[in-house]
């Protein structure tokens, strides 16, 4: 009986040794077979400059960003408000009733605002009827006489258009697109009344109170060629340079 007792009390202190091996296991537990720490959150890149690509590496977004630089506003040379316009000017005109020859002058305008000036245009051109010579054959009298016509025209100036012509990468010129109407005299005695004016025309300003213009105006008036009179059309287009002045 005593033996019976005491290896029932062995069995009981090997049971409570298992049991205390048991609950210790997962204190002991390897750091290798823990969960993993969370990775630390990755720094937040800072932000690209605006208007350079992003998907591009840095040598190629300076190749292509060239490209893609602003030109930016080109601000015009100068205003014309309050300035004045001197014009040297010269060209060729066609005639309805006359042969047609050339024309040269000048003008001077002023502008009271950025799109309207006015201007006064004085113009020389030498007239004649290469035509008569048939009529001469029958007489052998001369009925025109060839002489030099000027003119004198008061005209109104509107620039509703102002321009930019890239004539290069850098090259950038300004220009004005104008409309003129007004009314003068011409002095010849093949010319009858007033002399009425329309037209159109471009300036390029090349540089500072500097321009390049270009009309092209119809100067309509009443003639009368051998004693027939009639309603001509003066197509007339000007080349000319412009100084402005204050």
């Amino acid at each position: 009986m005593p033996r019976l007792v005491a290896c029932i009390t062995v069995v009981l202190a090997l049971a409570r040794v298992a049991n205390a091996q048991d609950q210790e296991a997962p204190a002991s537990q390897a750091p290798e077979k823990q969960a993993p720490a969370e990775a630390p959150a990755a720094e937040k890149p800072p932000d690209r400059p605006t208007g350079q690509p992003s998907c591009l590496d840095e040598t190629i977004a300076d190749e292509l960003g060239q490209g893609f630089k602003r030109k930016g506003v080109q601000k015009r040379d100068f205003l014309k408000k309050g300035k004045f316009e001197l014009s040297g000017i010269g060209g060729f005109y066609a005639s309805d009733v006359l042969s047609s020859t050339y024309v040269y002058g000048g003008s001077l305008a002023f502008y009271p605002s950025e799109d309207f000036g006015l201007e006064v245009l004085v113009t020389q051109s030498p007239i004649e009827f290469r035509l008569e010579a048939p009529f001469n054959q029958f007489d052998k009298e001369q009925h025109f006489t060839p002489q030099t016509a000027l003119q004198i025209v008061g005209s109104l100036l509107w620039s509703p258009m102002h321009a930019k012509f890239k004539f290069s990468d850098q090259t950038i010129i300004h220009g004005d697109i104008f409309f003129v109407a007004g009314a003068g005299r011409t002095d010849a005695d093949s010319v009858q009344g007033l002399t009425w004016e329309a037209g159109a025309g471009l300036k390029l300003y090349l540089a500072r109170f500097v321009a390049l213009r270009l009309d092209v105006r119809d100067f309509i008036l009443a003639q009368e060629v051998l004693g027939r009179g009639r309603v001509a059309n003066n197509v007339t287009t000007l080349l000319g340079v412009s100084v402005w002045v204050l």
